[in-house]
């Protein structure tokens, strides 16, 4: 063959292998292009990308600094097999199966040593690379779970697959629990969490996330390429509230008593700053079907409900803005029962008093009198309307605008757009708390304004919003409206407030230790029944102490079985909260029987535990003699000097209680073994069983005053 065949054949093989490769490319292409176009876009899907995280929730925390809400972290595990060797799994599997079934049940399900082998090896052959191990770790947990055989290994030899996220936690449960709010996924969040979700929630960010195939029916499991760890987790900022968590614990605790006391459907008591409207305390609790009590339902911003005669301050007060001044005016009555239009009001107790002044009718809650006010100066055509101008004057028509979502709008007929629904009784009604509605917060805020010399003030639960060290917001006092009332007007009906705890409705609740004024409420809210059982809302609204108001305080029980009257279902409540509140707020020294001061006026003969009186006068630096040496002694003053004398108490017989505090004389006469009731409020005065009676089964009445 001549050297230029040679050559040409050489070419045309080269030429040859070069048209193959070709037609075998084109081909490769049309069949990934066409014939195998969805097995290799499925293939080809993204496994790794960026994807949006949300940053560690900030906390909430109450006024002191104690955490109200916080994200805990917790973690997932589940392990890749693929990633395992033979040998690292063959080595390890016996001991990580022994490690699993003596793991914490809290964290992982309880299997026997040999059903962890046989599943770990089940999903070793299926190249699960997803395999379950356990879920809601702390991070203590967590640490010791990452040591286990094989899984110490880490991510790349070992397989551990690891998910972080955060859980919200309540560190005291209960307390404020709605106030604070609910964070939840796919759902709106309530409270101060849904309120202040964005600042709570923080900035997003990304983070570098691998999709995992062949999960064995699991999809889209996206896990971390790194260790959130390894960069830093951003966090949303921080609520700092008013919420004063001493003060929230002694309303949650007063109101959950008079709850189970008298098995009510549940209540509000919201506890306020006269002065800024913050709010120091708010609870919420109804029964759930165990007959316990939960916070489920914000009820102190969200349940409207007709208020009763927490209503007939409004009423005096827009009396005497429209003329009514005098105190002293004299009312008709009519013995307590009187007709409007088509309807008759009855007072609840039936007194048998002709007249009263406008001071005492306000005192004793009745209803013809204050109706029988109402009435005369609104029940005209333009009586109506100036009625309603009052209402809006005192803010009852609008929300109070609280830094929680959910708050009810009040309802207040208005007599030219409900003119269909104003009837001759609506007036007469009104004035006395029915036929329109009110939150719990809305008249409370209404009694703030009178405590706060006419000025009402925002309500508000938020005080800080931080970053870190840094104050992102600051949150002030807002004032609402300058004055509700002229200002001679706002002492008239501060002098009726404190008039119902010294001589009204609610003198069962006057205090030895806090002046309180306010109003008692009872509404019956069922009255347009009247074959059905009768229902009634308790309440009392007031503040305290009366002279210079720190606190203004509504507390509203629900539908109490048995006693009924606020006076003596809500009452109660308010005076053991004011007590509690102001004596954690002011230090105060309280003694068992009088308030002892010192300088040259040195008290009467008191009586009481012996440790208790001579704690007291060494507080108050009074010089004294101890010649008592017994457990119970009596305080006699002589010549501006104290003496402690002994009080005999024997075994058996009934105790002279006469000059003791009712806690040290009940204390006495029960371990006696009789049973005491107590009439009045001050110090013993006067016991039914003489001193030296033989105690046994007795039944001894204490007269106090």
């Amino acid at each position: 063959m001549d050297r230029k065949k040679e050559l040409l054949w050489r070419a045309y093989l080269v030429m040859f292998f070069f048209v193959v490769a070709t037609g075998a490319i084109l081909f490769k292409v049309f069949k990934i292009s066409f014939i195998e176009r969805d097995k290799w876009r499925q293939k080809g899907e993204v496994n790794v990308k960026w994807k949006v995280v949300d940053a560690d929730r900030g906390n909430i925390y109450a006024e002191e600094g104690n955490l109200l809400s916080t994200s805990l972290q917790f973690f997932e595990v589940r392990m890749d097999m693929k990633v395992i060797s033979d040998k690292d799994f063959n080595d390890g599997v016996d001991s990580l199966a022994y490690f699993l079934a003596n793991f914490d049940e809290r964290y992982i399900r309880k299997k026997t040593k040999d059903q962890w082998i046989k599943d770990l090896k089940s999903a070793r052959k299926k190249e699960n690379r997803y395999f379950f191990i356990a879920r809601s770790l702390d991070i203590d947990a967590y640490n010791r779970l990452k040591m286990a055989p094989i899984l110490r290994l880490g991510q790349y030899k070992g397989g551990l697959v690891k998910d972080r996220y955060g859980k919200r936690i309540k560190p005291y449960g209960e307390l404020a629990s709605r106030t604070i709010g609910v964070d939840r996924e796919n759902a709106d969040n309530v409270g101060l969490e849904g309120y202040f979700d964005r600042f709570l929630r923080g900035e997003r960010d990304q983070r570098l996330m691998k999709r995992l195939p062949n999960n064995f029916g699991e999809k889209d499991v996206w896990v971390p390429v790194f260790d959130p760890s390894e960069n830093g987790i951003k966090t949303g900022d921080d609520i700092y509230t008013t919420i004063n968590i001493d003060m929230q614990d002694i309303v949650h605790n007063e109101l959950l008593k008079v709850l189970k006391k008298h098995n009510a459907e549940g209540g509000v008591a919201i506890l306020m700053e006269v002065g800024t409207g913050a709010i120091k305390a708010m609870t919420n609790l109804t029964r759930a079907a165990d007959s316990s009590y939960y916070e489920m339902y914000n009820m102190g911003i969200g349940r409207l409900s007709e208020p009763g005669s927490t209503m007939k301050l409004a009423t005096m007060l827009a009396a005497m803005e429209d003329g009514m001044t005098n105190l002293d005016t004299v009312i008709d009555l009519n013995y307590g029962v009187k007709r409007f239009a088509d309807r008759i009001i009855r007072d609840s107790e039936m007194h048998g008093r002709k007249v009263a002044t406008m001071a005492q009718l306000f005192e004793m809650s009745s209803n013809v009198g204050v109706a029988t006010i109402a009435n005369d100066l609104y029940n005209s055509r333009d009586g109506r309307n100036l009625w309603v101008k009052r209402l809006k004057q005192f803010g009852l028509n609008e929300t109070t605008g609280i830094d929680v979502i959910g708050e009810a709008s009040p309802k207040i007929k208005d007599p030219i757009k409900d003119k269909q629904k104003w009837y001759g009784t609506t007036i007469p009604w009104m004035a006395h708390g029915y036929e329109l509605m009110e939150t719990p917060l809305q008249i409370l805020n209404f009694y703030n304004a009178v405590a706060n010399d006419g000025k009402m003030m925002k309500p508000y639960l938020v005080s800080e919003i931080r970053k870190g060290d840094e104050v992102v917001k600051k949150f002030e006092p807002v004032v609402l409206k300058n004055q509700i009332a002229k200002p001679e007007n706002i002492k008239r009906a501060q002098q009726l407030l404190e008039g119902v705890v010294l001589r009204g409705t609610a003198r069962n609740i006057a205090s030895e230790f806090v002046t309180m004024a306010g109003k008692t409420g009872t509404a019956r809210t069922n009255y347009a029944n009247k074959t059905d059982y009768a229902r009634y809302n308790a309440s009392f609204c007031g503040y305290f102490p009366a002279e210079h108001p720190m606190y203004s305080l509504i507390v509203v029980v629900y539908d109490p079985k048995g006693v009924f009257y606020g006076g003596y279902v809500a009452g109660p409540v308010f005076k053991n909260i004011a007590e509690r509140v102001y004596s954690l707020k002011t230090k105060q020294v309280r003694s068992l029987n009088e308030s002892i001061y010192a300088a040259t006026s040195v008290p009467g003969p008191a009586a009481g535990y012996t440790p208790d009186i001579k704690f007291v006068l060494d507080y108050l630096n009074i010089n004294y003699k101890d010649e008592s040496g017994q457990p119970f002694s009596i305080l006699d003053p002589s010549a501006n000097a104290v003496l402690l004398e002994e009080r005999n108490i024997k075994r058996s017989t009934v105790p002279n209680v006469k000059d003791m505090g009712a806690r040290d004389a009940i204390y006495l006469l029960e371990n006696a073994g009789l049973k005491v009731t107590l009439a009045g409020v001050g110090r013993v005065r006067k016991q039914s069983v003489p001193p030296g009676a033989a105690a046994k089964g007795q039944h001894i009445v204490l007269y106090l005053n």
